[in-house]
């Protein structure tokens, strides 16, 4: 019996130290941020008293990964943020959008319009046009700054990643070699503990799910399924490529086979989740879409104004030439790694006539057909725009192609192959490429080319307009300040019939060039006589008699015009900028609406993201105060365990004392 007794408290005593241990083993790591709350647990032999002692974590494995998933969850929404918020703040302020710069360059423009002859207003015009320019050119370059931050965070997180993935697998390898989570040596805790603190680092970076094994390890996948880490102790590598912008990393997962081969497969950037997910979320859905609108803003305003200008007469009496230079805009288009051809293609504005620019890429298409291509506008993330039609437009290489449905210019060189593709950016760079090409206050245009009178001895009650001038072509002869001799200078009234009239127009040397009979609308009078895309049209208003003469002359030394100048302001507030390429190719927008829905998109996306961040750090809270409710170490718990096994161990003790006064009672009863 004292023996029993000896066993049973020689037990207790191993048990309960055990329990002081591990409770002082809790008191000590309150404030370790990875441990957690460990408790024994006692089993009964089946022959009565205690055959042995477990050493269990107290977690809640659910709470465990819920709380991944919230921790991911909220760093990506955080890592969105903190780039966004950035964007969105210079994009609103005054000192630094782009919006105020192209406002003071519009208004030194009707300042000059109400003085056209004065070289100082002109001066300041340029001067408002070049500090646009730079404007332009500083936020592409913000944005590329932007861009490379990006391209460098994810190459680093990749390191991590690998890191912490190398770290997992040695951790499943030793885990299974202590005997699994089931095993009663307490020693595996720790292991355990590291784990659960590498898989938390892990979830700050990417979102993934777990996978736990009978004997311990755990396997970890991508949120796409990918296996990143599995429970033998392998992991795959995680790495960053591109195909085929170069500037736009995806993350690619790399498995290595049993022969030694490599297969690689993209995560798709809408499945990484965490920290790594958010600023790719922010640099295709933000960045990007802001640097392209910026382009294609700043093409649009350069090329209207220069298209205007050259419309105009400048203060040497010369025809207008481009205030803006849009040739370092040429870009390369971009070929895929697997196109098996040798052809290039650039791409470059089609200036005069980029109405339908759009911001997005375009990718370009080699077809089976001889000679032909397929050209449709794509988001950064290689899917087509919702709604945009597919061009199709044939071509022999080398040779040029305008596209007029995206006002781009295509340069084909080289021999490509049926299936090769190229990814054209022709709007990503430009706002950096603009630059200005006129450095002199007399060059801008703000006079007409030509000027109309009535003839002296007209009888009727009428008078000529002009209304419009087009692009200079044929009419002008601007080396003697005058119109050619073939252009269109007297137009004649030479008969009626009631409110019909004939009329015939001559050109500079008096040769009858055109003629209209019985016309009662005395609009568009050159087009009415039969003349082809004339560089200027004019209208008659009124009631002209019969032998009444216009005349169209160069409007030599018009100093005090501003008919062009005033053309030019005008186009703030004309629709000049697409949309999208997925709807119609008719721009929709002015200047300032387009930066306006640059800023709006940009600051609705970051109010939408604070409220998703907001409530994925609610939800964090309650889920990382439900595991704290048992993992963590409640020291008012631990202090009454304290005594409690205390009092047990002295108790145990007790015990054996007692069976060793049994023991000798009996031995001195047997003398």
């Amino acid at each position: 019996m004292s023996f029993d007794l000896l066993n049973i408290g020689k037990n207790g005593i191993l048990a309960h130290q055990q329990s002081l241990q591990t409770t002082g083993k809790n008191i000590n790591n309150t404030n370790t941020d990875s441990y957690v709350r460990e408790r024994t647990e006692y089993f009964e032999s089946s022959y009565g008293g205690l055959e042995r002692v477990r050493v269990e974590r107290m977690i809640d494995q659910f709470a465990n990964r819920q709380l991944r998933t919230d921790i991911s969850r909220v760093s990506y929404y955080e890592a969105n943020l903190q780039q966004a918020e950035q964007l969105d703040t210079l994009l609103g302020d005054s000192t630094t959008n782009v919006a105020s710069s192209v406002e003071s360059f519009f208004n030194t423009l009707q300042d000059a319009n109400n003085d056209p002859g004065s070289v100082t207003a002109r001066q300041l015009v340029l001067a408002e046009a070049d500090a646009m320019v730079t404007k332009f050119n500083d936020f592409s370059s913000y944005l590329n700054d932007q861009k490379s931050i990006i391209n460098d965070r994810l190459k680093l997180s990749t390191d991590r990643i690998n890191s912490i993935s190398e770290n997992l697998a040695e951790l499943n390898s030793k885990i299974q070699s202590s005997g699994g989570e089931n095993s009663a040596n307490g020693n595996i805790n720790a292991l355990l503990n590291k784990r659960d603190e590498q898989l938390r680092e892990l979830a700050e970076l990417v979102q993934f799910s777990t996978v736990e094994q009978k004997n311990g390890a755990i396997a970890v996948n991508l949120k796409n399924g990918q296996p990143l880490v599995l429970e033998d102790g392998r992991f795959n590598a995680v790495a960053v490529k591109s195909n085929p912008d170069t500037e736009r990393l995806e993350m690619v997962l790399r498995k290595e086979h049993s022969g030694g081969s490599i297969s690689e497969f993209y995560v798709p950037t809408d499945e990484v989740g965490g920290s790594v997910g958010g600023y790719l979320e922010y640099r295709d859905e933000v960045l990007m879409p802001t640097q392209k609108r910026l382009g294609q803003l700043a093409i649009r305003i350069a090329d209207s104004m220069n298209t205007q200008n050259q419309k105009g007469m400048d203060l040497d009496n010369q025809l207008g030439s481009k205030i803006f230079d849009l040739a370092k805009t040429e870009s390369q288009a971009l070929p895929y790694s697997d196109n098996g051809g040798t052809g290039e293609i650039s791409v470059s504005v089609l200036e005069g006539n980029s109405k339908s620019f759009p911001s997005e890429n375009l990718r370009i298409t080699k077809t089976g057909n001889p000679d032909e291509y397929e050209i449709v506008p794509v988001n950064s993330d290689g899917t087509v725009v919702s709604g945009a039609d597919t061009i199709t437009v044939t071509q022999a290489s080398p040779g040029t192609v305008d596209i007029v449905e995206l006002g781009v210019s295509l340069d084909l060189s080289g021999a490509a192959n049926a299936g090769d593709q190229f990814l054209a950016k022709p709007a990503e760079g430009a706002a950096s490429e603009i630059s200005l090409a006129i450095r002199r206050p007399e060059d801008i245009a703000l006079a007409n080319p030509i000027r109309v009178k009535d003839g002296l001895d007209n009888q009727g009650a009428a008078s000529i307009e002009i209304n419009s001038i087009n692009t200079p072509d044929d009419y002008y002869d601007t080396a003697n300040n005058t119109l050619l001799g073939s252009a269109p200078a007297r137009i004649e009234i030479t008969g009626q019939t009631g409110n019909a009239y004939d009329l015939e127009v001559f050109d500079k040397d008096g040769n009858s060039i055109g003629t209209v009979t019985g016309t009662t609308d005395l609009n568009g009078i050159l087009s009415q006589a039969g003349l082809a895309d004339p560089d200027y049209e004019v209208d008659i208003n009124g009631e002209p008699a019969v032998g009444d003469e216009y005349i169209i002359e160069y409007n030599t030394n018009g100093f005090d015009d501003n008919s062009n100048g005033q053309s030019m302001a005008d186009l703030q507030r004309q629709q000049l900028v697409r949309r999208s390429g997925g709807e119609e190719a008719e721009p929709t927008m002015t200047f300032n609406e387009s930066y306006g829905r640059l800023v709006s998109d940009v600051g609705s996306r970051v109010s939408q993201n604070r409220v998703l961040r907001d409530s994925a750090e609610a939800i964090r809270s309650q889920t990382e105060a439900l595991y704290e409710s048992q993992a963590g170490v409640n020291l008012e718990e631990e202090a009454a365990n304290l005594i409690q096994y205390q009092q047990a161990y002295t108790a145990s003790a007790r015990i054996i004392t007692t069976s060793q006064a049994i023991f000798e009672t009996l031995l001195t009863s047997l003398r």
